[in-house]
């Protein structure tokens, strides 16, 4: 099975085991981290800093042997990329401007660290759906759908867009860069 695949239906069977977002999100992200550890890259734990990035951060990827000052903070220097991840895509306008913002501050203290945003999946139609031309930085969708999340699930209206591939070859890349 596809890393896709293995965070959906991991989500799936351990998302109502306890009720509300956060857990649902925390999930998320602790999947992706998972698939992306498994990948071999120097992955962070979830909800981190960056020196001088005044924003909690979902996951980072790290150069290779460099490490977190208390498992928290990131020299701006041993970061490749910073990934902001969301289950179903973010809620509003808002949510553009913010995850922007958080970006647009990580490249200031270091332009070299690459920005992308990572949704398992997002409402195709959605007049805010996160995309590269309205928030300024690749954004990777791991399943499309043209209705709400339960019901794309109940109806099997989920579609894989093979993006996972992409984000670990943009990940791969960036690491070799840096």
């Amino acid at each position: 099975m596809e890393a896709d695949w293995r965070i959906l239906n991991a989500i799936l069977s351990f998302k109502n085991k306890v009720e509300g977002t956060k857990y649902a999100g925390a999930l998320t992200i602790e999947l992706i981290k998972k698939e992306l550890r498994a990948e071999g890259f120097n992955i962070s734990n979830r909800d981190v800093f960056i020196e001088g990035v005044p924003h909690e951060l979902d996951l980072l990827i790290a150069k290779e042997g460099r490490q977190p000052v208390e498992n928290l903070l990131y020299l701006s220097d041993d970061v490749v990329a910073v990934l902001e991840v969301k289950l179903i895509g973010g809620f509003g306008k808002e949510a553009i401007q913010r995850t922007k913002e958080i970006f647009d501050t990580t490249k200031k203290v270091n332009n070299n660290i690459e920005c992308f945003y990572v949704t398992v999946s997002e409402r195709t139609n959605y007049k805010w759906r996160m995309t590269k031309e309205n928030l300024g930085y690749e954004c990777f969708e791991l399943f499309s759908r043209d209705v709400n999340f339960e019901q794309a699930l109940k109806k099997r209206e989920i579609k894989a867009t093979g993006q996972w591939i992409k984000l670990v070859s943009r990940l791969r890349d960036a690491s070799h860069r840096n």
